[in-house]
Order: structure tokens, then sequence, then C-alpha cells
């Protein structure tokens, strides 16, 4: 692995703080419960465990703790576990000697040393080897760790946030990871529900995603087309946030004039759509039907603001108000 790819393994709290923003359009119960622990645990040096499908946010929830940590002040790193081969892994987290293998030419500093003070977030913590985990046992039993080529142990004082994809009691079950590892790092324990399971999260999170991404694509706003809106409701989103969050760059891109279109959503996200159509249901309801049934349902994910449901509709507070009665 080249020296670039490691560095995309591995990053610092500086490429993603403004992400946080991403969590005032989270408002449904699942994950508001969830934040709410994570506001519990922050003040304290407790490890979490931050569970839940690829894409759902358990980096933005570890950086939420680490805001509202005393640590703040400090670095929180991000290392992939999944994406560094063993070797390389054991040699960024705990750093080595000079000499300790070829192609060390130098003494490395690993992220734990690096993090001091700070916060160190392991994702995907699951794909870690059986040798990476007795080492980590150790840091969090002992708060101390031996970089590679050295027999000397070094005090760090770090605090360790974990995620991971999978169920990772399965994990011991089947004998890949240790359970003595897994009770030390899921001290509190933090579960993201998918997309699927928070609807009311699907709205504000493609207007926060329009509004993030129309700086960066160059345009003045990005607004959705009223028919857009169902389509976006009624997906599954099995690649949660992360997915919605390319369905809409590319609606942005291909539209190209500031409006984001169904028809330009990626197919798999407009399946239920063109199956409705061909099931004929639409072709049976009258315009005016069709009409204030999306009107109810903006107004709904809106949570009854008609403020910003006028603003989606793109009609004024004073046609809203006259055709909801």
């Amino acid at each position: 692995m080249s020296e670039s790819e490691s560095e995309e393994a591995v990053h610092s709290k500086s490429n993603g703080d403004d992400q946080l923003d991403f969590l005032a359009g989270c408002r449904s119960p699942a994950f508001t419960a969830a934040l709410d622990v994570a506001a519990r645990v922050a003040p304290y040096v407790s490890s979490v465990l931050i569970k839940g499908e690829t894409g759902v946010g358990k980096e933005i929830v570890a950086r939420y703790i680490h805001a509202r940590s005393p640590r703040a002040a400090s670095r929180m790193l991000i290392v992939n576990c999944g994406a560094l081969p063993e070797t390389l892994l054991e040699s960024e987290m705990f750093g080595h000697k000079s000499g300790a293998f070829t192609g060390a030419i130098r003494d490395r500093v690993g992220l734990f040393e690096q993090a001091a003070r700070g916060t160190i977030l392991l994702d995907e913590i699951g794909e870690i080897s059986p040798a990476i985990q007795v080492k980590l046992l150790r840091v969090l039993q002992e708060r101390e760790i031996t970089r590679v080529g050295e027999s000397i142990p070094r005090r760090v004082d770090t605090r360790i946030i974990a995620a991971a994809n999978r169920d990772l009691a399965d994990a011991v079950r089947a004998g890949s990871f240790r359970a003595d590892l897994l009770y030390r790092l899921k001290v509190v324990e933090i579960e993201v529900a998918p997309l699927r399971r928070r609807p009311e999260d699907i709205l504000p999170l493609a207007e926060f995603f329009a509004a993030s991404l129309a700086d960066r694509l160059g345009f003045a706003e990005l607004n959705f087309a009223p028919e857009c809106l169902t389509v976006l409701h009624e997906h599954t989103w099995p690649g949660n946030a992360r997915e919605l969050q390319n369905a809409i760059e590319r609606a942005a891109v291909l539209g190209g004039d500031g409006w984001i279109r169904a028809e330009h959503l990626p197919p798999s996200v407009r399946t239920r759509e063109t199956s409705d159509e061909a099931a004929g249901g639409s072709v049976l309801r009258s315009l005016a039907e069709v009409e204030m049934d999306h009107i109810r349902r903006v107004v709904q994910f809106c949570n009854g603001n008609r403020d910003q449901a006028s603003r989606i509709l793109g009609i004024s507070k004073t046609t809203l108000w006259r055709k909801l009665r």
C-alpha cells in the first residue's frame, strides 16, 4: 500500500467537523435516542462502541462525542481498520522504531501517541487480526503501547471509540473476535439505526445534503422538484445516508440547472416509482387527489412546519393554507 493510500485510511477531525451540521437534519426518535446516549457518555473517558450499517453516520456520532468531551481541543484521529494490511495497521496504530522492518528508515510515532489527550476512532474494528486484537486489549487494560521493534512500553492518554458495521457478538461466536476485547470496547454501546427505520430523517437530510452540495458544485442553491420528494421517501435506502447524498449529487449534476428532479435520480432509487406507474395506480386518481396527497406528505415530512413545506412545494404560505383547508 502506498503512502497516499495509507493517508486515506487515516484522517483527522479537521476533514469533517462541518459535517456535525448533519445532526441537525436527524430528528427521528431512533437517532435522537442515540445522540442522547452519545451526549451522556461524552464527558467521560469510557470506551464506546458505535454499531450500525455502512453509511448511517457512525463517524459523525463519534465526532459528536469528541466535540462534546473535555478532549475537544485535542486531536481526533480516525483509522479505517479494514483499509490497511495487518503489518501496516500495527505500525500506524502503535508506531515503529527505525530499522524494525524493511522500509522503516526512521522512528515513527503511532496514532495513539499522535492523539495524546484526544480521541481515536477505530472504524471497521471487526476487521482487525487476532494479533492486533491482543495489542489493542493491552492498550485498553494498561493504557500503554509498544512500538514495533521496541520492548519498552509507552504510556498513552487517548480515548478509544470503535465502530462496526456488523455484529461483533457473531464474530465472537465464530471465533474471529476476542470476547474480552469486545467487553472492553463496549463499555457504552450506541446503535445507529438504518435510514429505512428513520423515515422522518429523509427529507431533512436531503435538504442538508443539497445545501452542502450547492456550494461545492457551484450552484447558487439546489431545489427539489415536488415529485422528487415522494420518490426519496419511498426508497428503502440500503446504502443509508451515504446513498442519499450520492443520489442527490447525481441528480444535481445531471440536471445542471439547480433543480433536483426524480428523472435524474439513480435508477435504483426510481424503481418503485416506475413500478407504481406501470401498475396504473396513479392513472386511476385525479390530478387534484395526487396534488393533495403530495401536499400532505410534504407537510408530514416537515413535522407540520408550513414555512418549510411551502418553500419545498414552491408555493406561498397563503396558498398552502388554502389548499389544506
